[in-house]
């Protein structure tokens, strides 16, 4: 079976492109005289960063809960969907999809977990993912948001292939076209087949 599952989160982020305001030029001098206190240790590390080049740690999950969380109360009334198109997570979103195309092995990872939701399910030749992500409670919004704000195509697809698991039970065992989280496995007739076999022919 094969499938495309990028399609359906890029669908999302094409909507806008949040562009980053400049800031204005800060004065060149700044008074002698004692500033607020700041730790050497920070200090040195910014230095440290600054001569180097090193790029600052990743953020912990505590912070990514912390900023998915505050985007959430910035748009009250958006959709989980809604909330792919905002600034702070359309470039995110762009930079990540970006990084998961570049990456077959997690690609293959979706897809396999794609694959046995549908052979489960009972169908036959390729499967798609269909995700309706606009019915998200907040939990699931801000876990969604926390994967995309990180930037790591491995929290993306450890996120959605969570999903599909989920999903399986209600969407096999259960009859349902759809799970409560969203997630729908379909036929998909439009995806080139495999391989064709020839049929025999005589010698």
């Amino acid at each position: 079976m094969k499938t495309n599952t990028l399609l359906i989160v890029a669908a999302l982020a094409l909507a806008s492109c949040g562009k980053k305001a400049t800031e204005p030029a800060k004065a060149a001098e700044t008074p002698a005289k004692p500033a607020a206190t700041v730790s050497d240790t920070r200090i040195e590390a910014e230095i440290t960063n600054a001569l180097t080049g090193t790029a600052p740690a990743p953020a912990s999950a505590g912070d990514l809960q912390r900023e998915a969380d505050d985007i959430i109360e910035k748009y009250p009334g958006k959709t989980a969907a809604d909330l792919l198109n905002v600034p702070e997570v359309n470039t995110k979103l762009r930079n990540l999809l970006g990084k998961l195309a570049q990456d077959k092995a997690l690609q293959q990872r979706i897809n396999g977990s794609v694959d046995l939701a549908a052979q489960v399910k009972g169908l036959e030749g390729a499967a798609r993912l269909d995700l309706d992500i606009k019915g998200y409670d907040k939990a699931r919004t801000s876990r969604m948001l926390q994967a995309t704000l990180s930037e790591d195509p491995q929290q993306l697809v450890a996120f959605l292939v969570g999903e599909i698991g989920e999903a399986t039970p209600d969407i096999s065992y259960g009859g349902l076209e759809r799970a409560p989280n969203g997630v729908a496995i379909l036929s998909n007739p439009a995806a080139p087949a495999a391989t064709a076999t020839k049929a025999d022919q005589p010698d």
